[in-house]
C-alpha cells in the first residue's frame, strides 16, 4: 500500500482554512460548531483520528462529563449534523473559490481537507441542469417554465431563497381563490383571513400537508423549507389544548434542517408539537437549534402534560443568518415538528400574549387581535347566559368555564404582566338569573402561588366586567405561565388573558 506523506505546505493550507472558517464569522454564532470543528481538525493534524469519536467529541470538545451517553444526549450528533450542512452553505457561498474545502463526510466525524481550483469566470450563460433539477425539487410545479437567462456568478441558494419565498405567495394566493370559490382544503370555519404581519411565517413542514386557516384566521402554509428526516401524516384525532387540530396532523421526525429566508430584523420563533403515539415514556425527546446556536432538548409529552396534547416554546430575539434566513435543526426518532410561526419583533422581548375564551379572534378598540382560545387544559366553552346578552360584550360574550388551566408558553428570562378578564355569565339580575354575590367564588393561581382567593365577579363588579392585573410575575424554568381555575362555589369562569412583559 502507497502511504501519503502530508507536507508542510499541504498542512499550512489546511491550517489556514481552518483558521479562516473560525474567525470570518461563517459558522455564525454557535460556540459548539467552532469548538467541534477546531477538536477535530486539531486531531487530524496531530495524526490523532483515533480519538475522533462521539464520546471524547462529546467529553473534550463540547463540555459534557464523563459519564456522557450518547444514547440519552443527542448533542454530537445534532451538532455534526448541522456543522456538515453550514460547510455546505459556506462552500457553495461566499467560501466557493476558497484554495481548501473542508468536508465531514456522513457517517464519521473525521474532517477531510479537499484542494479546490477556482473556476475561471465565464460569460453569461443559462440556468444550468443541476440548478433546474433543485427548482423542480423545491417547487414541484405541474411543468417548468423554459431555462432563465442568468449571471454565472449567482448562487444556487439565493435561487433556492427565491422559490421559497415565492412558493408560499403562490399557495396564498391559490387558498384565496379557493375560499371564493369551494373552499380552501382543511380550512377552518372563519370569517375572513386576517390582515398578516409583513415577512410573517407560519409553515406546515412535511410532505402532503394543506393550506390551512386556523380559527383567528391566519393562514398556514405547506413548506418545502425543510431537508431530511422523514415526513409523517397523522390520521384525524381530537387534540386537546387547541381550537385547530388540523396544525398537527402531520409534520417531520429524524434529523432535519430548515431553512427560512426572512429579511434583516428581530423575531420570534414558536414551535409547535402535539404527541399523537402511545410509544413508552421518555423516548418522545427532542432537540432544536436555531442558527447553530445551542441545542434545546425536551420532551413533548413532559412538556404538554400527556399524549395528545397540544404543546409550543418559544425563542426570542433571533436574527436571520448572513445569508439571510433562520436555519432550524431538529432532531426526534419519534416526536413530529408539527408546526413554525416566525414573526417579526420589535424586541428581543417576547410578543404581547392576548388570548378570548372564544372560537374566533377579537380586535379591540386600540386595533389589538385578541387570538382564539389556545393553551387550554379542562374546561368548556360557556352557554349564553338566560337571556340574550347585551350589544357590545366584545371579549366577554364567550367564556371557559369548569375546572381548567392555562399554560401559556413564555421566554424564560423575564418579567410579565398578567391580566385576567371576568363577567359572570349566568348568575345576577342582568343576566335575567336569580343569584348575586357569592353564587360563584373561585381561587386563581399561577405557577402554584396564589393570585386570588376567594373571588367573587359580582360581589366585585355587578353586571360590570372585572379585571385584574398582576404584575413582575416569574415564569416557570421551562418557559411557561400556568394559570389554575380552582373551584370554591361553582364553577370558575374566565373571558380572556393578557401577557405582556413588563416595562
Amino acid at each position: 500500500m502507497e502511504l501519503t506523506v502530508m507536507t508542510p505546505n499541504a498542512v499550512e493550507a489546511e491550517r489556514q482554512e481552518l483558521a479562516w472558517l473560525l474567525s470570518s464569522g461563517v459558522l455564525g454564532r454557535s460556540n459548539n460548531l467552532a469548538r467541534m470543528l477546531t477538536f477535530i481538525c486539531e486531531k487530524h493534524f496531530e495524526g490523532r483520528e483515533d480519538r475522533i469519536k462521539e464520546h471524547t467529541i462529546a467529553v473534550e470538545a463540547l463540555g459534557r462529563r464523563p459519564d456522557f451517553d450518547p444514547h440519552v444526549d443527542t448533542i454530537v450528533r445534532v451538532t455534526a449534523h448541522s456543522l456538515r450542512k453550514r460547510l455546505q452553505e459556506v462552500y457553495g457561498n461566499e467560501g466557493a473559490d476558497r484554495p481548501m474545502h473542508i468536508v465531514i463526510p456522513a457517517g464519521n466525524y473525521v474532517p477531510s481537507f479537499i484542494p479546490h481550483t477556482p473556476l475561471v469566470p465565464s460569460a453569461p450563460t443559462e440556468l444550468s441542469i443541476p440548478v433546474l433539477e433543485l427548482v423542480s425539487a423545491a417547487a414541484q410545479p405541474s411543468a417548468i417554465a423554459p431555462p432563465l437567462a442568468v449571471p454565472h456568478g449567482w448562487r444556487r441558494s439565493r435561487v433556492l431563497a427565491a422559490l421559497l419565498l415565492l412558493v408560499p405567495l403562490l399557495f396564498g394566493a391559490f387558498l384565496l381563490v379557493e375560499r371564493h370559490g369551494s373552499g380552501a382544503a382543511g380550512s377552518a370555519d372563519t370569517g375572513a383571513l386576517a390582515a398578516v404581519p409583513p415577512n410573517t411565517t407560519r409553515a406546515l413542514p412535511g410532505e402532503g400537508r394543506k393550506p390551512y386557516v386556523d380559527h383567528s384566521g391566519n393562514l398556514w402554509l405547506p413548506s418545502s423549507a425543510c431537508t431530511g428526516g422523514t415526513s409523517v401524516n397523522v390520521p384525524h384525532q381530537k387534540i386537546a389544548g387547541t381550537e385547530d387540530p388540523y396544525l398537527y396532523m402531520g409534520g417531520i421526525r429524524g434529523i432535519a434542517r430548515c431553512v427560512f429566508p426572512v429579511k434583516p430584523g428581530l423575531y420570534e420563533i414558536h414551535f409547535h408539537f402535539a404527541e399523537t403515539t402511545d410509544l413508552p415514556a421518555a423516548t418522545r425527546v427532542a432537540a432544536i437549534s436555531v442558527n447553530a446556536g445551542p441545542n434545546i432538548g425536551f420532551d413533548v409529552v413532559d412538556d404538554a402534560g400527556g399524549d395528545g396534547i397540544a404543546t409550543s416554546f418559544v425563542l426570542t430575539g433571533t436574527n436571520p443568518e448572513i445569508d439571510g434566513a433562520i436555519h432550524i435543526d431538529y432532531m426526534s426518532e419519534v416526536s413530529l415538528l408539527n408546526a413554525v410561526e416566525i414573526l417579526p419583533a420589535p424586541s428581543d422581548a417576547l410578543l404581547p400574549v392576548r388570548i378570548v375564551a372564544s372560537s374566533s379572534p377579537y380586535t379591540d378598540a386600540a386595533g389589538q387581535v385578541w387570538l382564539s382560545d389556545r393553551y387550554f387544559s379542562g374546561g368548556r366553552r360557556g352557554q349564553l347566559a338566560r337571556t340574550s346578552p347585551p350589544a357590545g360584550l366584545g371579549m366577554y360574550r364567550s367564556d371557559r368555564i369548569g375546572r381548567f388551566r392555562y399554560t401559556i408558553p413564555v421566554s424564560p428570562g423575564e418579567k410579565y404582566r398578567v391580566s385576567l378578564y371576568f363577567r359572570d355569565p349566568w348568575f345576577g339580575k342582568h343576566n335575567g338569573a336569580i343569584g348575586g354575590p357569592g353564587s360563584r367564588v373561585f381561587d386563581v393561581y399561577c405557577n402554584g402561588n396564589a393570585l386570588l382567593k376567594n373571588f367573587d365577579i359580582l360581589a366585585e363588579g355587578g353586571a360590570d366586567p372585572v379585571v385584574k392585573t398582576f404584575h413582575n410575575i416569574q415564569p416557570t424554568a421551562l418557559g411557561k405561565i400556568e394559570l389554575s381555575f380552582n373551584s370554591v362555589m361553582n364553577y370558575p369562569v374566565i373571558n380572556a388573558i393578557e401577557v405582556v412583559p413588563e416595562p
